[in-house]
Formats: C-alpha cells, structure tokens, sequence
C-alpha cells in the first residue's frame, strides 16, 4: 500500500505483491521451471482497523478487496478492486476506489500494470511495462503513466508473482531469512526493497470458510517493505537516503502453497489494519 491519506491501500490490498525473493539464488532457474503451481481464484477479503497508536490520525478502516488471479498458461494476471472507508479524528470521512492490473511472463522478462486510485474525486495512475535484459540481469521500468519514464531495475529483482512462488519454495525448504528487490509498479518508482521473515508455521484453524483450495499447506511470513527507488522525497523534510532506511510499513500473512492468501495484517506508524479472507472460488485452468 501507498499511501495518501489512502494511499496504504495500495500496496496492503494489493495480495499479489505479498511476494518476495532470496538475496542469493535470484540468479538460478526462471519461475516457469519451478514445482509451485498457483492456483487460479477469486477471493474476497475484508479489511478492518486493529489498532492506532497515540496521536494518529485514523480513528477507523474499513472495507472490501477482491482478487482475481489466473494461470494464463505462459503468464500469470492478477485484478484486484477495493474500496476502503477511512475515518479521521477531525472527523473526515473519505471513500477510496483502487484498481490494480498485471500481467506477468513466467518466464520472468515481461511485465504489464497498470493502477488506478481515486479518493473523493482525486485520481492518480500509474502504467507502463517492465522488461528484464537476461535471466537473472538487470532490466528496465517504461512508465507511460502519469508521465513518460524510464528507470532502471537492479540484477536479480523478480515480479510480483515470480516473488511469492520464491517465498513459498524457500517456506518448503525450511528456510527463516530472506531479502531481495521486487516490482509491480504500484508505487510509481522502481524495485522496492524488502526483508522477509518466515515464522512458525501457522497453526490449523477451524474457520467457518470451507474450500478446497484452503486445504494447501499454509505458512506464515512477516516482511518489511522499503520504499521503491526513484520515488518521491519524503513530504516532512526527512532525507531522502535516511528514509529507505526505514520500512514503509510491514506485513505479515498466511499464505498456501498454492498461492492463497487466507488472511494478512498490515502495521503503520500510525495504525495497523487486518484482512480477512471472506470468500473463495477456484477458475478454471485454461488449456495451454
């Protein structure tokens, strides 16, 4: 999530990009040859305020985000559509409409977004391409979206899909620790950085939501997002280098080996917010 004053939605409702890589490995086999397989679904998910910290500004969150995520045969597409209501201690109310688009080649050297947020009347947007030079190399971010732009993305960085299947192979393995870079363009920027912790395995729930697709093994993972290189300086004055030293915010969820995302919490300086999987459906496979 970024964030206006409803900018944090962007990125917390934006599942897809709960999804991070090694520091070390990034150089190995593409994501298309790997043994995940993400399944094909649409999901609804609630969002709910858990918690302010003294002298925030939010006195209540809340709202709806729906997914759709689909194996495309040689690409992965994520949609996902929210609506948030956000209440302030002044007494502001304000309802934000975010719409996020990707498609991704599995092979890891092609990427489409395509975002658009608009809070009472306001919008911004955010589109373009990104291409990698090789496997394992550097590429590029063509923004077409709100203005032409071009920036650079360092060795190794991985997509957003390409990143969870390297989050869910490593919470197979057993692995605790990981760092990498990641895009998906929702920030405007470049790679954003991040640090990734795989906690003790989620314990089994007996939510009421029954479905197949939540019966894949589940992990829990808690990840620090920095901001994107090439985004703005920061607005309180704060040096720019001293600011990506600091996470933006942090993230912890549980996710299935086959991609599902059950539930995940999202922790700001000023307030903490908590999804809730509500709904699921699985989508057909196409016939590649």
């Amino acid at each position: 999530m970024k964030i206006s004053s409803f900018g944090f939605l962007a990125r917390s409702l934006l599942i897809g990009s709960f999804v991070w890589a090694p520091s070390l490995a990034f150089a190995a086999a593409p994501p298309a040859a790997s043994q995940i397989v993400l399944a094909s679904h649409k999901a609804l998910y609630s969002v709910t305020l858990t918690n302010t910290r003294p002298g925030g500004d939010y006195l209540d969150v809340s709202g709806k985000m729906i997914l759709e995520f689909t194996d495309a045969c040689d690409a992965w597409t994520t949609n996902q559509k929210s609506l948030l209501r956000t209440v302030t201690g002044e007494g502001t109310e304000a309802l934000s409409h975010s719409d996020f688009a990707a498609w991704e080649s599995k092979a890891g050297d092609d990427y489409k977004f395509s975002v658009r947020q608009t809070q009472d009347g306001d919008v911004s947007e955010f589109r373009g391409r990104a291409k990698r030079n090789g496997p394992g190399d550097a590429g590029t971010a063509e923004y077409s979206k709100p203005d032409h732009l071009t920036i650079k993305l360092p060795p190794h960085f991985l997509f957003q899909t390409a990143q969870q299947v390297k989050l869910i192979e490593y919470a197979r393995k057993g692995e605790h620790f990981m760092t990498g870079d990641m895009f998906d363009g929702s920030e405007g920027g470049g790679a954003a950085r991040f640090n990734a912790v795989i906690l003790k395995p989620a314990d089994e729930t007996h939510s009421a939501l029954k479905d197949p697709l939540l019966d894949s093994p589940r992990h829990r993972v808690r990840v620090a997002f920095y901001p994107p290189a090439g985004t703005d300086d920061p607005a309180d004055g704060t040096n720019a280098a001293e600011a990506r030293e600091q996470p933006e915010y942090e993230m912890t969820m549980t996710v299935h080996d086959n991609g599902v995302v059950s539930d995940y919490d999202y922790d700001y300086q000023d307030f903490s917010v908590h999804g809730q999987l509500q709904a699921i459906q699985s989508l057909p496979r196409p016939h590649c």
